[in-house]
């Protein structure tokens, strides 16, 4: 279990890290952050804060046309939430 936790807490890092790029390293943030919720989900499936994550994922992508607005800013907390409640869980540990 603490050697899928360092691989979620790795994935995560890369996602951040993409995301300094700018808006081409959007995609691929999301992209990291939702393999490393699925992968927390799988791990932690009793965690509440997870799934109010997934919730939201699906709230941005219900309401988003397509254009890079203020909305943007929502999938840039959603990764700063993902490594709050990563590490939240890790202090659980």
């Amino acid at each position: 279990m603490k050697t899928t936790f360092k691989i979620l807490e790795i994935i995560n890092v890369c996602a951040l890290m993409f995301m300094l790029i700018g808006g081409y390293g959007l995609p691929v943030t999301g992209f990291l952050q939702v393999i490393a919720a699925i992968l927390f989900l799988i791990i932690f499936p009793k965690n509440k804060l997870i799934y109010i994550y997934f919730g939201l994922v699906i709230l941005f992508f219900l309401i988003w046309d397509g254009v890079f607005s203020w909305l943007m800013l929502l999938p840039i907390s959603l990764a700063f939430f993902l490594t709050f409640i990563i590490y939240n869980q890790k202090k659980k540990l």
